[in-house]
């Protein structure tokens, strides 16, 4: 049973980035939030969501655990419920610990992938199409086989021009994700129209749960 309602939290996503939208138009910003690298997204969203969740970030995976820190890959985004943090190995529980920690199986595990069909310059982004494709895969197959987690999602940041080729592109990768057996719910979608900069029109989230293997 989920216990995590992505319909609310992609409405909360969708206003994060509203938020800052507005208050990049209002400083009159010469760079747009498509300007901002991946790690600073995620950041964003971190933040914003924190007044909802507790989050963790740049985790490592559960049943990595025992493994050289080199060797263990880690997730984005870790939310847990409000007021009760994530219990990771990486910080075992002292005087000075909250009193409830959430395991892991308790959290909503994410990955977060940003794609960007321009550069700056609006110069089109030769690698659009590879930004959706392996990598995305690859994190999505390590959340789903994880026994130790029980619900996971991948969080899609999409910069580009118009709506119409974002449905299309959408639909390739969900294709995509078929073929390689990737098990993925229904997704959510949100778009916010941004300030055209470098040739994007619109910032969309798209949020798909995953179909966890290992249970």
């Amino acid at each position: 049973m989920q216990q995590f309602d992505l319909l609310a939290l992609a409405d909360q996503l969708e206003q994060i980035i509203q938020q800052r939208e507005a208050e990049l138009r209002l400083e009159q910003a010469v760079y747009g939030l498509d300007a901002l690298s991946e790690v600073k997204l995620q950041e964003l969203l971190a933040t914003g969501l924190s007044r909802h969740w507790s989050v963790a970030r740049e985790v490592h995976y559960p049943s990595s655990a025992g493994r050289r820190l080199t060797h263990r890959a880690r997730c984005d985004l870790v939310l847990t419920p409000a007021g009760r943090p994530l219990q990771t190995d990486a910080r075992p529980p002292d005087l000075f610990s909250p009193p409830d920690l959430a395991e892991p199986g308790e959290g909503l595990w994410i990955e977060v992938k940003v794609a960007w069909q321009f550069r700056e310059g609006g110069v089109r982004h030769t690698g659009y199409g590879s930004q959706w494709r392996d990598a995305v895969v690859a994190d999505l197959r390590k959340m789903e086989d994880d026994p130790l987690i029980r619900e996971a999602a991948l969080l899609l940041v999409v910069f580009n021009e118009s709506r119409e080729i974002l449905e299309k592109d959408l639909e390739l990768f969900e294709i995509v994700l078929a073929r390689k057996e990737v098990l993925a719910g229904f997704r959510q979608t949100r778009s916010v129209p941004i300030l055209d900069r470098i040739g994007h029109r619109l910032c969309t989230i798209a949020l798909w749960p995953t179909v966890q293997r290992a249970q």
